[in-house]
């Protein structure tokens, strides 16, 4: 409240005319001061309740009336008492220097004012007794009564005394003795406080005037002042109660100031800590002196005090010196309270304690609950009480009767968890978050319920649920209330799961790669970063060296092992050539294998301490190591074409690049970023300048990038940092850089841009493309590689935009003619990237769902490219020969000379070897998961030999593959059990099948004829050669290669789509069927028997189709190392000879690797853009030789990137941000058999996982709901709380170092790093330190105890109970010594009762959330009982003692024994 006084200054100018006078008065200066007792905050707290209590107590009933003047007497009387008190504090602080002051009614001389404990409290009191007690208080006839002295001196006086005290007055004494306040308070003092009418606070004849007690306390006319003129409160309350005379007498107000000081009274037991004894004692006085003076009418709040105080007092208080021998008796018998009953709040929390017992009636809980009844009503119901400063009264009756109530709100029985859970949320709206809170101030008997209640939702929380569900069933608790119960693993899981659902890339990890290495660590042996992974990878499958295998198979920068036998008759040079053949076949190998290991270390390095040095590519190896000697033997180079290592870098390169983590977004974007710097600082430097060891930074300068570099430049776009160039960056690469790294940076910029159709990559891909040039572009001689790069970073860049000018662009360039010769060799990898990347410019749309489409004839152009049928159509060909002229090479005439292929014609037919296999995929990609049966029925397998003859084997594994993507849900069988052998021998036409039938008895016949029978053998030949006739002349009728590479191919792409279907799902009836045609498929190779023979195609046929399902199978159990894949792929790479191709080495390699992908801890997606890039990665043809692009281009083989996703389920101990493993148990829809498991663990697609469980006692429970998982990309990491007195799994395999500290052990130093090493709780830590060992030698009970109750906190992690057992102690050893207080003994009898319901509802449940054991209690209560040494003589005679409250052991004994207070009969 600011009061502001006008200060005149007009006196100053005596000389001045009447006009200069007016304009001097005019002149203002502001003061204002605080009506906030910050020097006593007793004062100020009980200042509070009695305002909240009046202003309550106004709303509800009217205390002065019942309309809105009354509320305004009500507000105006609170701050009236509010003022009078400051205005006394100043006085009597402005008398400090009298020599004493008497109290003559008790005696007491006090001869120090400094005795006076608070001078705002003995204000307060003053004001409180005369408001509560009367007006004429103990005043004597004479006038002599002597109280510490209010009057206020006078400017003289006041000069004086400074001189003599040399104390300097303060502003706020001048500015109140000045006389312009005097003038003030006479002329516009009735602004501020006259009538309310007239805008001022109160009436005037209510107002004080100041000036008026000044002068009569100058003249000391009533010795030590008049309490009666000088407090405007009081005479507030006389006026009001004049007014309403002839009403209802006024008196509502004394109960609700009496009531009001109770409560607070109340509440200060509660706050032992920052109030405690020092309040109560206080506030107990006066409230006893009030009640004593009303008796009988408040014997029970005498008596309730008398028990509190005893016989201790605060002398120092006003009610020494105020008495009431002289009022009416009707006034001194009134009762000033509305409570029927003293209230008292552990009376009342030892019957919420007791509502459950049978025997305890509601008589009982009425009397335990007077007084709080309608509180606890209040608190379920969300009001608010009485009081609004007894916030820890409020607090603990609304946990308490949620906590111990079994009947909610609605009426409904509720349990105790259910009850424990609600709790945890009341106190997390109470402001509780931590239970120091509670500790530091609850009493014991009080806080020990709530702990448990906290411990046992520690050990039991509620389920985690990380959806976004707001529904009402959705009850998960928020991140504070996991905080609070002492989870932090849980509250950190559902805090990142926020966050990560937050980010606009959900599919891409959220979790800091803590596994991998940083390029500051990195050595020469493990710069291709496959010891890292090994190191932690063997988490994931610990049993076994899978990993260790898998790395050792795909490694590429170590020696090769080479072992050649040497026969006797061969010479020194045949053998030195023979190694170089075997070396030259392992080399091979060698260098296919980066592919694979760029999937097994797929984001395996942690970039947050890597960026400072490069990335590092590894060499590829080309050298062997020839035992016994293990000499070395590079490779002779001059038999090998010039460029067979051109591929093999770029793939290194990638797959070195791919071991980042992918680019983060939202929270976690700052924590992984790669910048521009960086990745110019991984740019290759000159030859020169590395070989001369020059180190000087500024004679480095960039040149060509390497192969690799290209590679690492594709890797960084397809992890999402390549959009860090700028544009100049890319014009330097373009035009310096060569053909790797020319496709790199197409490719890279499209996979970062994916579906953005950003404009400037556009330029940048269509300035590469000769068809979309303007004829007036001077041709450019571009390779057919770097248009292939092209196209398909524009169908990455327009993925599912249905863009019209690229598509129809693609559309015509899958059919157009070649045009020069350099550019004619690789045309079907070129039609298949165009056909590629129409699929996936136009995704799911196809031409029914979008508009502006229609007139290009998608379908029926597409069906012409498969079919192979000719161009005599007029619109057709002139569309197509549109195109053709507007590119024509980038200028020049229209079909010149130099235009013309010279080696390739055509005619008007097109080649559907060269647009089959382009159109048949895009068709399928445009119409996937449409179940479209018109287009399916388009790609049916031929029914007729004589159609089957025209159709290539290998388009018809296309067909499979592309009829499959239309009709989806039908791969596999539409059988709740998968049975997919069915499927894919239902995908072979019946010709085919018959036809291999045929031959596999004709086959087994030819075998039967050399077999002797018991038959005639002149008969059995007859009819032997009869049949043979008959199958020649049904085989005569069908080519059989055709037939056997028919169905080989059929199986193959069935198996792909198979594969597809079930990507990263671990299917085990998919896989089986994968398994069985594989190992159908190594059958047909290696056998040599006549019936394998008549099913065995070409061996070029063979080996595709082997790699086919080998990719498939790796497909299907991607990430998850499955052993029985695993080696199976291991016997399928073994075989290295001449007949075994650079890409047969690939597809193996890449099986591995995707069988590991990311080590483990990644998989593949089964969305509709994912199926695209696995079929551009994957695609069923694998180049002969390393720089083979010619049917497939080698870059799209790391478009499988953007169809990985991590969702490896990983647990992190929270405290030491470890990674851990701990078993679980994951519960399956619709089946009562869970998945136990280990983390880390892969979650796989499709998984029909509800919930997980932790199933470890050495990590506290947790409960996480898994139904939205199969949504979600990636996961979060599972944060979790290792117990005390446990080891990890890591460390501690068996269990054995567990609990291996002994109790109460004397070697301090053992004792010590045994509590550092099983439990990190700082506070126990520091007990131990600090109370387990002393000095002093007669203190040996105290540290057993301490060392027994550590080893036992730390055992059963709950060390918040360390100051409670510290507590109890010190009430059981000072039995005899020390008097026992009546706050011990509540709390003791607290403890009582709860043990007492523990015991009553444990029925048979396990004791572990047991904070205090009920031994401990019981020797507690004990020690309480042997305390009272009171028989009942001496109970007799201090019963009819006159002040039997003297005796300080009484109280105490009265409420353990639970003796009734006295109640005034009604």
């Amino acid at each position: 409240v600011d009061i502001h006084f006008i200060h005149d200054t007009s006196s100053n100018n005596e000389n001045g005319d009447e006009n200069q006078k007016k304009l001097t008065t005019t002149t203002v200066v502001r003061a204002s001061f605080s009506l906030v007792m910050h020097s006593s905050p007793i004062a100020e707290s009980a200042l509070r309740a009695i305002e909240s209590s009046l202003v309550h107590c106004s709303n509800n009933s009217g205390l002065f009336g019942e309309n809105v003047r009354s509320w305004m007497n009500t507000v105006t009387l609170s701050l009236l008492i509010r003022a009078d008190c400051v205005r006394l504090f100043q006085q009597n602080t402005m008398s400090d220097n009298t020599d004493g002051i008497s109290n003559k009614s008790n005696n007491i001389k006090l001869t120090n004012p400094k005795e006076v404990e608070d001078d705002g409290w003995y204000s307060l009191t003053v004001i409180l007794l005369h408001l509560l007690l009367g007006s004429k208080g103990g005043e004597e006839e004479d006038g002599s009564r002597t109280t510490r002295s209010t009057e206020p001196t006078t400017n003289t006086e006041l000069t004086s005394e400074k001189k003599s005290t040399k104390k300097p007055l303060s502003a706020w004494e001048t500015l109140l003795q000045s006389d312009y306040h005097i003038q003030f308070s006479e002329g516009e003092g009735p602004i501020l406080f006259g009538d309310a009418d007239d805008g001022g606070l109160l009436n005037s004849d209510l107002s004080v005037d100041l000036a008026l007690c000044k002068n009569d306390h100058s003249t000391g006319s009533s010795g030590h002042g008049d309490y009666d003129g000088m407090l405007s409160s009081l005479k507030c309350v006389q006026k009001l109660e004049t007014e309403n005379a002839a009403e209802e007498p006024i008196q509502s107000y004394k109960p609700c100031i009496f009531d009001a000081l109770h409560l607070l009274h109340e509440d200060c037991r509660l706050v032992s800590q920052s109030r405690g004894s020092a309040w109560t004692r206080r506030l107990g006085t006066v409230l006893l002196h009030v009640s004593e003076q009303m008796t009988p009418r408040m014997i029970d709040f005498e008596d309730h005090y008398h028990r509190i105080l005893g016989g201790s007092r605060c002398l120092s208080n006003a009610c020494g010196s105020f008495s009431l021998h002289q009022l009416e008796d009707d006034k001194k018998h009134q009762r000033l309270s509305n409570f029927v009953v003293c209230p008292c709040i552990m009376t009342c929390l030892d019957t919420i304690l007791q509502l459950d017992d049978i025997d305890y009636t509601d008589e009982d809980a009425a009397y335990g609950m007077a007084g709080y009844k309608d509180l606890i009503m209040e608190s379920t119901t969300g009001s608010f009480g009485i009081n609004g400063l007894c916030s820890s009264t409020w607090m603990i009756l609304r946990i308490y009767s949620i906590l111990f109530d079994r009947n909610n709100s609605s009426g409904l029985t509720t349990t105790q968890w259910q009850r424990d859970r609600a709790a945890i949320m009341a106190m997390l709206e109470e402001g509780i978050y931590h239970t120091m809170q509670l500790q530091d101030e609850l009493p014991m008997g009080v806080l020990l319920p709530l702990l448990e209640a906290i411990r046992r939702c520690r050990l039991d929380p509620p389920q985690v649920d990380n959806s976004t569900r707001e529904d009402e069933d959705c009850c998960c608790w928020p991140p504070a209330a996991f905080d609070l119960v002492g989870r932090n693993d849980l509250a950190e899981f559902l805090s990142r799961s926020k966050v990560q659902q937050g980010s606009s890339h959900g599919d891409h990890q959220a979790n800091n790669n803590v596994h991998g290495t940083s390029s500051s660590s990195q050595d020469l042996d493990n710069v291709d970063g496959l010891l890292a992974l090994e190191e932690y990878s063997s988490m994931i499958f610990p049993n076994d060296n899978r990993i260790r295998e898998a790395s050792h198979l795909l490694r590429s920068s170590h020696l090769l092992f080479l072992r050649v036998s040497r026969p006797v008759e061969l010479s020194d040079h045949d053998y030195e050539r023979s190694k170089q053949e075997k070396l030259l076949l392992l080399c091979r190998r060698s260098l296919s294998l980066p592919l694979g290991r760029g999937m097994l270390t797929l984001g395996t390095h942690d970039t947050l301490g890597g960026l400072s040095e490069q990335l590092l590519i590894p060499n590829i190896v080309l050298a062997g190591r020839v035992p016994p000697a293990n000499g070395t033997l590079a490779l002779d180079m001059s038999s090998c074409p010039p460029n067979f290592r051109v591929w093999p870098e770029f793939h290194n390169g990638v797959a070195a690049g791919l071991r980042l983590p992918p680019a983060a977004s939202g929270a976690d974007t700052n924590e992984r970023t790669i910048t521009r710097t960086w990745i110019k600082f991984n740019k290759p430097v000159t030859a020169s300048v590395a070989d001369n060891g020059n180190t000087n930074s500024g004679n480095q300068t960039p040149t060509t990038p390497s192969y690799a570099h290209g590679g690492f430049l594709m890797a960084l776009g397809l992890r999402g940092y390549l959009s860090a160039l700028t544009t100049t960056d890319l014009t330097d690469y373009l035009t310096q850089g060569n053909i790797t790294t020319t496709a790199g940076i197409f490719i890279g910029m499209a996979a970062n841009k994916r579906g953005s159709c950003d404009p400037s990559i556009s330029k940048m891909l269509c300035l590469h493309v000769p068809s979309l040039l303007p004829p007036s572009f001077i041709p450019m001689d571009l390779a057919s590689t770097v248009q292939a790069s092209a196209v398909a970073g524009i169908g990455l860049l327009y993925q599912g935009s249905s863009h019209r000018l690229m598509t129809e662009f693609l559309l015509n360039e899958i059919g157009r003619q070649p045009m020069k010769d350099q550019n004619s060799n690789d045309r079907e990898g070129f039609a298949l990237v165009c056909g590629l990347a129409l699929g996936i410019v136009n995704l799911e749309k196809g031409t029914s769902t979008v508009d502006g489409l229609e007139d290009l004839r998608i379908e029926e152009r597409l069906h012409r490219y498969i079919s192979g049928a000719t161009t005599d159509g007029s619109e057709f060909h002139g569309r197509r020969e549109g195109f053709e002229g507007t590119g024509g090479g980038g200028g020049g005439s229209q079909g010149g000379e130099m235009d013309r292929n010279s080696r390739i014609y055509e005619v008007n037919s097109l080649n559907r070897d060269i647009t089959a296999p382009g159109a048949t995929l895009a068709l399928g990609l445009m119409y996937i998961k449409s179940h479209n049966v018109s287009i399916a029925s388009s790609l049916q397998l031929p029914d007729t030999h004589f159609s089957l003859d025209y159709i290539r084997p290998d388009l018809l594994a296309l067909r499979v593959i592309s009829r499959s993507l239309i009709l989806w849900n039908d791969i596999g069988g539409r059988h709740d059990a998968v049975d997919a052998t069915i499927w894919i021998d239902e995908q072979i036409p019946s010709i085919v099948k018959n036809s291999i039938n045929l031959m596999k008895n004709a086959a087994k016949r030819a075998m039967n004829m050399g077999n002797l029978s018991d038959t005639d053998p002149m008969e059995e030949h007859t009819n032997a050669e009869g049949d043979d006739n008959a199958a020649k002349q049904e085989i005569t009728d069908f080519d059989p290669q055709a037939i056997r590479q028919a169905n080989a191919f059929i199986i193959a792409g069935s198996c792909f789509a198979l594969g597809l279907k079930y990507a990263g799902s671990a299917n085990r009836a998919a896989a089986s069927a994968i398994i069985e045609r594989a190992l159908w498929f190594l059958e047909l190779r290696d056998n040599k028997d006549v019936v394998t023979l008549t099913q065995r195609p070409d061996n070029s046929t063979l080996i595709t189709c082997l790699c086919t399902t080998a990719i498939s199978l790796a497909m299907v159990m991607a990430g998850t190392g499955d052993l029985d894949s695993f080696r199976l792929f291991r016997a399928l790479r073994w075989k290295c000879d001449d007949g075994t191709l650079y890409g047969t080495h690939m597809a193996f390699g890449a099986a591995i690797g995707l069988l590991f992908l990311g080590g483990g801890k990644c998989t593949l997606g089964t969305r509709s853009e994912d199926v695209a890039m696995l079929i551009a990665a994957f695609y069923p043809h694998f180049p002969v030789l390393s720089s083979d692009n010619q049917y497939h281009l080698q870059a799209l083989r790391h478009l499988y990137v953007l169809a990985v996703h991590e969702r490896i389920l990983e647990a992190c101990d929270v405290d030491s941000k470890e990674k851990v493993c701990i078993p679980i148990e994951l519960s399956v829809a619709n089946s009562n058999e869970p998945v136990q498991a280990s983390t880390p663990f892969l979650i796989a697609n499709n998984s029909e996982f509800v919930e997980l469980q932790s199933k470890s006692d050495r990590y506290y429970p947790i409960v996480i709901n898994a139904e939205n998982w199969n949504s979600r990309g990636s996961l979060s990491t599972l944060f979790v709380k290792r117990k005390a007195g446990h080891l990890g799994y890591l460390q501690d395999p068996n269990g054995l170092r567990s609990l291996s500290m002994q109790t109460g052990s004397t070697d301090r130093q053992s004792f010590l790093k045994s509590i550092e090493l099983f439990s990190d709780d700082a506070m126990l830590t520091s007990f131990s330190n600090n109370f387990c060992f002393s000095s002093f030698d007669d203190d040996q009970s105290f540290e057993r105890f301490c060392s027994d109750i550590a080893h036992e906190c730390m055992t059963e992690e709950k060390s918040e109970i360390l100051p409670i057992y510290l507590k109890i102690f010190r009430l059981i050893e000072s039995k005899g010594r020390k008097k026992v207080g009546v706050e011990d003994v509540w709390d003791a009898k607290l403890l009582r009762t709860y043990n007492e319901r523990r015991e009553r509802l444990r029925a048979g449940s396990s004791t572990a959330s047991y904070l205090v054991n009920r031994e401990t209690i019981s020797l507690l209560c004990e020690s309480i009982e042997n305390a009272f040494h009171i028989n009942e003589t001496m109970i007799l005679s201090m019963a009819h003692a006159e002040k039997w409250w003297e005796n300080d052991q009484l109280g105490p004994f009265l409420v353990w024994s639970e003796v009734p207070i006295k109640c005034t009969a009604l």
